[in-house]
């Protein structure tokens, strides 16, 4: 219940700023309304809507693709059904919580349900997660080489999220390396760090914040030891990874010519989407919202006038989030209550 309150809290909170964020983006222009983004999309070229569509899909089903064949390799196989369902739950949940925390434990409570093991789903998700880093890194780099000029006629304040993003990611990354074979020295150097922070008085529950880093990486070592040694498996949640994130960040691109863009442009559309994602992946707003909007528009506006630039951004992100979140808030509703339908007449056959 408690759970349930949080995440409706969350929501609220989304919803929130999202209107919030859609009314400060038409506010910079006098004549760009609601009815013009409508009937934009009422003209748009309907083979690459027809693209946006199947990479909406797509961004979904290569999660549940990715978590289906980790759970095969941890030896606790689920449905495609099943895997979808979990995909949908993480990003329906890691868009409304800050820093996508919220993700994770929805879904590991549906893996839960269907008898998958806690400590298996901790493997699973940690590993998921190592990879999904990995490919973020991918798409990030991509940019950097298409969006060179991009970036040096970026705003400053653009300029220090985007790097921040980069930097981030890359900790993150190789942080991941390191724990594959330095488990015990970072967890030493993390309790001397803890205790130091304890003394100055910024920590004040020192054996708490040791425990979580203790439990952080025996998890991060069970995904290890769960998953070794099957190359396959981790190659393909690998490049199911890059799928989603590609199938994310082309969607500005297929957005842009869909009204009619010019091909000459692809490549500095492409570049702005990425530098939007990395600016924004690890603030601690809802699926980055206000931050990603304005570092994309911020991009745009190199490239065209201030009202297709508007316009640009506020299609091409209703797409790629807000549409991709109603999609999996469907999927995950749908599936709690098939799945609670479903556990109600195992139990009550089981009685009688």
């Amino acid at each position: 219940m408690k759970q349930q309150k949080k995440q409706l809290k969350w929501a609220l909170i989304t919803a929130l700023i999202m209107v919030l964020t859609v009314a400060a983006m038409l506010s910079q222009s006098k004549d760009l309304t609601l009815s013009d983004l409508t009937a934009a999309i009422a003209s748009a070229n309907k083979g690459f809507l027809f693209l946006i569509f199947a990479c909406m899909v797509l961004y979904i089903l290569s999660e549940g693709l990715a978590l289906q064949q980790l759970l095969k390799a941890s030896n606790h196989p689920q449905s495609l059904g099943n895997s979808v369902i979990y995909a949908a739950s993480d990003i329906y949940c890691s868009a409304i919580t800050p820093s996508a925390t919220g993700g994770q434990p929805v879904c590991a409570y549906f893996m839960k349900r269907d008898g998958v093991p806690m400590g298996y789903i901790t493997a699973v998700l940690t590993m998921y997660l190592v990879l999904h880093t990995f490919a973020t890194l991918t798409i990030g780099a991509s940019g950097i080489v298409l969006g060179r000029d991009l970036f040096i006629n970026a705003s400053v304040l653009s300029k220090i999220l985007i790097v921040l993003g980069y930097m981030a990611v890359s900790a993150l990354a190789i942080l991941f390396v390191l724990l594959l074979g330095w488990q015990k020295t970072i967890n030493k150097a993390g309790n001397k760090i803890i205790d130091w922070l304890a003394k100055k008085k910024i920590v004040k529950r020192p054996d708490y914040w040791k425990e979580r880093l203790a439990h952080s990486l025996e998890d991060y070592g069970k995904a290890v030891k769960v998953l070794k040694g099957d190359a396959k498996v981790l190659l393909f949640t690998y490049l199911m990874n890059l799928l989603q994130r590609f199938c994310q960040t082309i969607i500005s691109t297929l957005t842009y010519l869909a009204l009619g863009g010019a091909g000459s442009n692809v490549r500095q559309i492409y570049a702005s989407q990425c530098f939007s994602t990395m600016g924004s992946v690890c603030t601690p707003v809802p699926g980055g919202m206000g931050i990603a909007d304005y570092i994309l528009y911020d991009g745009l506006r190199t490239l065209m006038d201030k009202e297709a630039s508007l316009q640009l951004e506020l299609l091409s992100r209703s797409f790629s989030f807000y549409l991709m979140v109603l999609i999996s808030l469907i999927i995950v509703i749908a599936g709690y209550l098939i799945k609670k339908t479903h556990y109600f007449t195992i139990h009550t056959e089981g009685r009688w």
